[in-house]
């Protein structure tokens, strides 16, 4: 009966409209079904423009998005961590002293993609200590802000900013940074769209990129020659990202894919590179 209900107000009210109710009714933490009704109200987004729809139920805090990221005393305990996220700051580490850098010359960090920044807050405590320049951006605004809230109380270094990644040059003009990565959120973009952030993000790191994505899990992903849509991640992209590296005018360094195991439900497909 529900379906049946938002089928017929999607084919009655413009997308807009359908849009900003469906942002009013995710912000209703009240409602039991909120999520399920906001998420229905767009759901032909999903369909018809991907992109649009993620960076929508991002920027307004979608629960069926945003549920793992809401919690800041479980995020943010360092010693609760998930394994591929260890893994993927070991790897940084190797990748950063194959390049004659040790994590103590390390002095400034970009994440983009950052939600609530307890991935910064990690590398500045256990990574890199010695680090004063950490900043995240992240489309999530309400994200954000819960995060400048827990950093402030803990006195960290980590600054976060809301805006869209997409739009890299106005958030932090040409800044450089000595370790650029992003976690997770070009699986979002479709292939050239993310061939744009990795040449975006190459021209702000000084000693090392760092990207990861969803992995495939028949094969691994420098073998693919396009980008391909996931089938278990509506509207994501399983991305060549050694291929993306290379065209951006960047060097891989060091790879690492396992798409054929799951840790805590997450697979790992890790590329470091640093610019040509």
């Amino acid at each position: 009966m529900m379906n049946l209900v938002k089928e017929r107000v999607r084919s009655a009210v413009p997308l807009a409209t359908r849009m900003r109710m469906a942002a009013w009714v995710a912000g209703q933490r009240w409602l039991p079904v909120g999520d399920h009704i906001a998420m229905g109200l767009v759901r032909d987004l999903l369909r018809d423009d991907p992109k649009a729809f993620h960076k929508f139920a991002w920027a307004n805090h979608f629960m069926g998005y945003a549920r793992w990221y809401d919690s800041e005393e479980e995020l943010f305990d360092l010693d609760q961590m998930q394994p591929t996220r260890l893994e993927f700051f070991r790897d940084l580490t190797t990748a950063l002293q194959a390049e004659g850098v040790s994590a103590s010359e390390v002095r400034s960090v970009l994440e983009v993609g950052c939600s609530l920044g307890y991935l910064l807050r990690y590398l500045e405590l256990r990574v890199f200590p010695d680090s004063n320049d950490i900043v995240g951006i992240d489309i999530d605004a309400p994200g954000i802000e819960k995060g400048k809230r827990f950093l402030a109380r803990e006195g960290s270094r980590v600054s976060l900013i809301a805006g869209d990644m997409e739009q890299l040059e106005a958030l932090i003009g040409p800044r450089q940074f000595d370790v650029v990565f992003a976690a997770g959120v070009l699986s979002y973009l479709n292939e050239e769209d993310a061939l744009r952030m990795v040449r975006q993000m190459l021209s702000r790191t000084s000693k090392v990129l760092a990207l990861v994505g969803l992995a495939h899990t028949d094969r691994n992903n420098n073998t693919l020659t396009r980008s391909e849509i996931s089938p278990g991640h509506a509207g994501q992209w399983i991305h060549n990202f050694e291929a993306l590296v290379k065209r951006a005018g960047g060097r891989v360094t060091q790879s690492r894919w396992e798409g054929g195991k799951q840790y805590n439900f997450q697979t790992i497909c890790f590329v470091f590179a640093v610019p040509a």
